[in-house]
């Protein structure tokens, strides 16, 4: 009788909280931290980027903002070993706007010396293969691959290197070999312009290149402020779709259109203007073909993508250059 009068003594010393119970699970851990990024340009806001990473994964959203349009950019990123990208994924939307893009979405799958780009558009999907030796992702104004660059370059330890850059959503973009320098622990120059300043492991800080800066702020509600910009453009788009559906084509003589084939230039870039029989056709590096319909003398307009070109000419009748407008965004090209 002795251990079973110690086991009932045991059992009746315990506090009565614990008589019964099970442990309480602990909290869960709180989500990992969002990056977050602003670009203005002067005091108009133009980018917006926001992502988190948990473990290998990287998930966010980019924004740009050409008013009326917003143009978002949702995107996930695998990496491997060693923190390079295995794998990115972006789904494209144009919230607001009257027609879809006629981008979907694509996927990038990085091999060890090339990656194969997948693009998926409204009716069908290509697959382009490029040559890339770990290489980061450089979409537009979204700095999440560039950051993700410097960041394993400070876990190695290095004090310069070269990264390779590539635009995922140009079927014929070119793979940019970048140098990078680390100059203390709050600064890196890339591509030998491009000075940032950085946090000692090599997060993105900030970074202002003449009228345009960019800087790391507190997260946001990426949802919320989208909703804000869409809303508050939609009377714009209205009657930028509006005027679109009012334009009417009409016929010009050979001669007349003749007059404007030719090169024009800008900073950014060269177009070219050629004439298939009675249209004028826009070609833009390095393969986008379009035609244009005549809406006056000299304006010409296409339906999708949403553009008008409006050729302009000197006392003398010569033409000296051409206005490119999209949505409210216009660009101009003087004839070479």
């Amino acid at each position: 009788m002795g251990p079973l009068r110690i086991a009932a003594t045991l059992w009746f010393c315990l506090p009565p909280l614990l008589i019964g119970q099970t442990a309480t699970p602990p909290p869960p851990p709180p989500p990992p931290p969002e990056t977050a990024f602003l670009t203005t340009v002067g005091t108009d806001t133009f980018c917006l980027e926001q992502y988190r990473r948990t473990g290998n994964i990287i998930s966010g959203t980019w924004v740009v903002l050409h008013p009326p349009g917003v143009f978002v950019h949702d995107y996930r990123i695998t990496l491997g070993t060693g923190g390079l990208p295995e794998r990115y994924v972006m789904k494209y939307s144009t919230p607001g706007a009257a027609t879809a893009p006629d981008l979907d979405s694509l996927t990038v799958v990085y091999g060890r010396d090339s990656a194969n780009v997948q693009f998926f558009t409204r009716d069908s999907s290509f697959t382009r293969r490029i040559a890339l030796h770990e290489g980061f992702p450089l979409l537009g104004q979204s700095y999440v691959g560039l950051e993700l660059a410097l960041l394993r370059l400070r876990k190695m330890h290095v004090d310069s290197s070269v990264i390779a850059l590539h635009p995922p959503s140009d079927p014929a973009g070119q793979v940019r070999l970048a140098s990078v320098r680390f100059f203390g622990g709050d600064s890196a120059l890339v591509a030998g312009s491009m000075r940032l300043r950085i946090g000692a492991d090599g997060r993105i800080l900030g970074l202002r290149a003449g009228p345009r800066e960019l800087r790391r702020v507190e997260a946001f509600n990426m949802s919320t402020v989208v909703d804000g910009f869409v809303k508050t453009f939609a009377p714009r788009v209205a009657a930028l779709a509006a005027a679109a559906a009012a334009r009417v084509e009409i016929s010009l003589p050979a001669a007349q259109l003749e007059r404007f084939v030719g090169t024009y230039s800008m900073e950014a870039g060269t177009i070219e203007i050629t004439r298939d029989s009675d249209h004028l056709v826009l070609h833009v590096p390095p393969r986008l073909v379009i035609t244009l319909l005549a809406m006056s003398p000299t304006e010409f307009f296409v339906r999708q993508p949403d553009l008008v070109l409006a050729f302009a000419s000197d006392s003398t009748g010569r033409v000296t250059g051409l206005t490119v407008q999209q949505g409210e965004t216009k660009q101009r090209f003087a004839r070479q």
